[in-house]
């Protein structure tokens, strides 16, 4: 890519509309596997698989409501092969704020990638909703 393109690349991510996922509807959740520092299973898709049809990446992830005063890890995946592209660590302590957002720096997900998580807790079983917000890259 010459100098001049990638310039106008980078112009053009800087100042396109910030996206919202999931959008017109509630954050995902995810849930923790019931012993403490335990992945649960994948969420249900914070982005659909072919529901963004450009190259994005993702610029802060939205944390809310935990479930219970613990630490907590998640983990963003991206694409069919499920690759891991982002790992942010929290805890809740009373009061929590009813949400938190944390700035990440994910790799370019290709367009028609679907987004998902897990999580796990010092717990165990416990649950957080997530959403995130990403800039298109195209």
């Amino acid at each position: 890519m010459s100098g001049v393109a990638l310039l106008d690349e980078l112009e053009h991510h800087m100042h396109s509309v910030q996206q919202v996922a999931p959008s017109g509807a509630l954050p995902i959740t995810v849930t923790s596997a019931g012993g403490a520092w335990t992945l649960g299973g994948f969420s249900n898709d914070i982005i659909a698989a072919a529901a963004v049809t450009f190259r994005y990446d993702v610029h802060f992830i939205v944390i809310s409501t935990p479930s219970a005063n613990a630490s907590y890890e998640l983990v963003l995946y991206y694409g069919a092969g499920d690759t891991e592209c982002a790992r942010i660590k929290f805890t809740r302590d009373s009061p929590f704020v009813a949400s938190i957002t944390v700035p990440v720096v994910t790799p370019l997900i290709p367009e028609g990638s679907r987004l998902r998580a897990k999580g796990m807790d010092s717990v165990g079983g416990k649950n957080v909703l997530v959403a995130v917000f990403f800039h298109e890259y195209d």
